[in-house]
């Protein structure tokens, strides 16, 4: 491990991975798997201390999914962009369900925070009448609370729950 120049992370660097979670690389180590040995960078959850995953470093596909941290700049533009895009309800099921799965599996976090405050809006319109929500539908939203929480939380020292009531306080629109 001399040449740290074939590393693309850092030891003590927090970041993102495969847009799911925010980890911290622990360690760089080197492992043998049967005859096999390999290095990986070893990532721990900032959430979930018992949460660790091994990312080969010599593995292109595994290692691009490992994303450097937004900075707050980075997450005000993000929700600014979300005012400027608006995502649609789609009254057929199925073609909403393919324009929702495709728009949280973009990795577009404007994308992503438009879609999370359509069905934000669409449950608070709910609340006042009686509106059925699909499971597809809730699973949807699930995966966009999901995404939004964990990219903003830590990077805005917030609480993964105080993440949506921030994001509505500095929204110019009425969720």
């Amino acid at each position: 491990m001399e040449n740290l120049e074939k590393y693309n992370h850092n030891v003590g660097e927090t970041v993102v991975y495969r847009k799911q979670g925010i980890y911290e690389i622990t360690e760089i180590k080197e492992q043998k798997i049967g005859n096999i040995k390999k290095e990986y960078y070893v990532l721990s959850s900032v959430y979930d201390k018992n949460a660790t995953v091994y990312v080969p470093v010599d593995n292109d596909v595994l290692t691009a999914q490992i994303e450097r941290m937004l900075t707050k700049d980075e997450i005000f533009a993000i929700i600014e962009k979300s005012e400027e895009s608006s995502v649609e309800w789609i009254e057929n099921n199925t073609e909403r369900a393919i324009c929702f799965d495709e728009i949280v599996k973009s990795g577009e976090l404007f994308r992503v925070l438009s879609l999370l405050k359509l069905f934000l809006q669409r449950k608070e319109n709910a609340d006042k009448k009686s509106s059925r929500t699909f499971a597809r539908d809730e699973k949807a939203f699930a995966y966009a609370m999901k995404i939004i929480t964990e990219a903003f939380a830590y990077p805005l020292g917030l609480q993964k729950t105080e993440v949506v009531p921030y994001i509505i306080q500095r929204v110019k629109t009425n969720i």
